[in-house]
Parts: structure tokens; sequence; C-alpha cells
């Protein structure tokens, strides 16, 4: 009986410690459940309802999109792209008007305004009218198309990207644009300071500006001043790469009434076709820039090289050098182009490797060939001007100007108006009513070797009219 009772009371005492701990698991399970219940109600807080989150981040986006439309108006092309709004701003039409007299007759008046964007006879000329697009295409790249309309019908003048997000302070430009040599070149003719192209650049560079499909890489160095480099590659082919593979300039011979012209490299060479087959094609640039700025005054400093091969021949090769440099002082507290002085030159040298060629005369008769020997010729020059703002708008401007070569070909130096010894003085008087308007009245005194009698004046008025969101014009550049 004992025996009994003691193994019931040991089976009752084991049960009871079970149920025990049963229970205090029990406990903590509901507590986890309740700890994690708690826990899933605060996430659903904070994230809320899907449907509620679309329709708050739509109106977000149209709350941004107002705000848009309010700032930069319905004549603004925008887009969004996250968070970010992408707004091309740049949308122009500027265009370019002159009228005026020169002494010698319009087909003389056409060689001494050589560029192909000067006035260039007697009477009204429409300069241009350029029409420009501009802006951010996406978080790492921009983009720029530049189309003019002259009297030699529409051209495409510049297309071309260019990357902005590069680290180290590099940056890709790639397309279809004006060489970046010198000052002169890579600008439009609207943000020129005076009415016309100097003439070295004209000579060397062609009257359109030299450009071509290609690309370049610019790296701004991490100095405590401006400093960049630019390494560029080019297609040598282009018809306004007149001192390399371009067409190139027709010389006229015998008399008026004959019409027979040929093609024709620099100095009167022969011209032979070449197609981009190689590397020795191409057109390679380097340039450095420096910029500096002391208090008031400014000064840039540039040095540029171009090398490729030319139309003489196979063989012929071209190199291009130049030098410029521009400087500004305008005090502090004036208002913007009130009071500046201004002044700006260049220098550019060509050396013109020709090729060996023979000039065929009358076909019938052999005997009237002319063979020339592979040859080297030179064409330097530059320009000086000085621009002086006294008044709001109102600018005065001098510039002086020289062109010379060396070394003759088929033509006689003396007689080509395209290497002869040239000297040209400029004054001009401006007066940029807004920054959408301006006036300028330029006159030229012109003494050359090609021409009998050896000097030209001319008068010049010119208006530019810009409407639009193109960069307004930089009143000291």
């Amino acid at each position: 009986m004992k025996m009994y009772l003691a193994m019931f009371l040991l089976i009752g005492t084991a049960s009871l410690s079970a149920q025990t701990d049963f229970d205090k698991k029990l406990a903590e399970r509901d507590a986890r459940i309740s700890e994690l219940e708690a826990r899933l109600g605060k996430l659903e807080e904070q994230k809320g309802d899907p449907l509620d989150e679309a329709v708050k981040e739509a109106e977000e986006t149209a709350k941004q999109d107002s705000k848009d439309e309010e700032k930069f108006g319905d004549d603004i092309w925008f887009h969004r792209t996250g968070p970010v709004t992408f707004r091309l701003i740049d949308i122009s039409v500027d265009g370019l008007f002159s009228v005026g007299y020169s002494s010698r007759p319009n087909h003389e008046t056409n060689a001494l305004q050589g560029g192909g964007h000067d006035p260039r006879r007697r009477g009204f000329t429409l300069n241009q009218v350029e029409l420009s697009f501009a802006g951010a295409v996406d978080p790492i790249l921009r983009a720029e198309a530049h189309m003019v309309v002259s009297e030699e019908g529409l051209e495409l003048e510049e297309a071309f990207f260019q990357t902005i997000a590069l680290p180290a302070g590099f940056q890709v430009e790639g397309g279809y644009f004006l060489t970046e040599f010198g000052r002169i070149n890579p600008t439009h003719p609207h943000a020129w300071d005076f009415v016309d192209q100097p003439v070295a650049v004209t000579r060397i560079m062609g009257p359109e500006g030299m450009r071509g499909a290609g690309a370049r890489l610019g790296w701004l160095l991490p100095t405590p001043w401006f400093f960049e480099l630019h390494f560029g590659v080019q297609n040598g082919n282009d018809g306004s790469m007149v001192s390399f593979l371009g067409e190139g300039h027709e010389h006229g011979h015998g008399h008026e009434d004959e019409e027979e012209e040929h093609e024709e490299s620099i100095g009167g060479y022969g011209a032979v076709e070449r197609d981009i087959e190689s590397f020795h094609e191409f057109v390679y640039l380097f340039r450095m820039h420096h910029h500096v700025d002391a208090g008031p005054f400014g000064v840039s400093l540039g040095i540029s090289g171009l090398y490729g091969g030319n139309r003489s021949g196979d063989s012929g090769k071209t190199w291009i050098g130049g030098v410029d440099m521009t400087t500004k002082w305008a005090p502090e507290g004036t208002s913007k182009g009130t009071l500046f002085v201004k002044t700006q030159a260049e220098f550019l040298y060509r050396y013109y490797q020709a090729d060996a060629f023979v000039h065929e005369g009358d076909p019938s008769d052999p005997l009237d060939d002319e063979a020339f020997d592979s040859t080297v010729l030179g064409d330097w020059g530059g320009y000086l001007y000085v621009m002086l703002g006294w008044h709001h708008g109102w600018q005065f401007g001098l510039r002086g100007e020289f062109a010379d070569a060396f070394r003759e070909g088929e033509l006689r130096r003396q007689d080509d108006p395209l290497r002869d010894r040239r000297y040209r003085g400029s004054a001009l008087v401006e007066w940029e009513a807004t920054e959408f308007s301006r006036f300028r009245l330029q006159y030229n005194f012109d003494h050359m070797e090609h021409l009998k009698d050896s000097t030209a004046h001319s008068v010049w008025f010119s208006v530019e009219i810009l409407f639009g969101k193109h960069p307004a014009h930089n009143w000291a550049q």
C-alpha cells in the first residue's frame, strides 16, 4: 500500500513539473508573437498602402511639372528622368545683315572680304541666319546643333555632343564641329567683335572656318588657375579644310570672257582627290589654354597646332601653328558692359609641303606640260585689336592686320589674292542696344599687291537681331 502511494505521489509531482514547463513555454511564445505583431504594425505604418503611395508620387510629379511650366514657360522643352528635370534652354534664331560700299567693284571686293560670312559687295548682304539648339540630353551628355542659312543656301555649321560627368576634369566631344584652333575659328560670326573675319584666318583656316567630323578629348588640369589641354582628330577631307584635303580654291585663267577654271590647292599646285584611307588622311589637333584672373584684370593665353595630309599629292603634308592672347580689364563695382578695355591678338603660320606634280597644258601638245618639284610654301599672318567700352552698350574698336607668304607655286605670289602681302586697318563703333540687338559701323582700309593701285576703302553697317533662348553675348569675352 505504501509502495503504491509513493508511486502516485512521484507521478503527480512529475506531471505538475511538466505542466509548469509547458505553461512557461506557451507564455514565451505568446510574448514573441505579440512582439512580431507590433513590429509588423510599425512597418505597415511606414510603408503605407501601395495604391496610396502611387497616388502620392503622381501628385508630387504633377506639382513639379507645374512649377517647371511656371518657371520656364510653354516655349521650353523639358522632360523629367526620375527626380531630375532636363531642359533644352538654348533655342534661338540669330540674324546678321549688312549694307555697305567699297571703292573696289564687287568682283574685287569679293576677294578682299574673303570670309564666307563677311559683307562682300556694294549694297545689301544677308551674312547669315543661324538656328541653334542646345541643352542637356541626360545626366551624362549635353548636345548642340547649329544650322546656317545664307545667300549660298542652307548648311550645317555644327552638331556635336559633350560629356558632363567624367571624373578628373576630362571631357569628350564628338560629332561635327569647328576645330578648336585659336580664338576666331571656333567662334560663330555673330559672336565676333568686328564685322568681318581677319585676313590671315581666312587664308589659313578657310572662308567658312575649319570644321569637320571627329572627336576631341579635353582635360581641365587641377591647377590654381584655368589650364586646359585639347587633343583632337577630324576627317581631313571636309570642304572647309582648305589647308588639308578640302576642296581648295578655284582660280580663273585667261580673259574675262573665258570661263575656263581648274581646281587647285595652295599656291596653284595641282589637286589630287584623297579619301580617308588611313591615319594619314586625318587632321590632328593640339591646344593648350591658360586663363588667370587678378582682380579686375584677366589674361588668356593659347597655343595651338594642327597636322595632316594635303591635296597636292599623296606625300603632301601641312603643319599649322598658332598663338593667341586675350586680356580684359573692367573696374570692380561697375555695371556690366559699361567701362572695360579688351585686347585680342592672334598669329598663325602654315607650313605647306606641296608634292611634285605636272601641270598639263594643251592635251594635243605634250611639250607644253610643265613639271613642278616638291616644295614648301609658307604663309603667316595675324591681327591685333583693342575694344573700349565707355558707356552702357557703346564700344569703340581699332584693329590692325597683316598677312604674307614666301616661295611661289604655279602662281606668282604677288598675283595670288590668297598669298600676296596684305595690310588692313579697321575702325569700329558699336551700340549694343540690348542683349538681343546690336548695330556696328566699320571702316576698312586695305593695301594689297594683287590689284592695281593696291588700296581699297570700305564702309560696312551691320545689324544683328537675336530672339529665343541663345546665351547672351559676352561683353568682354
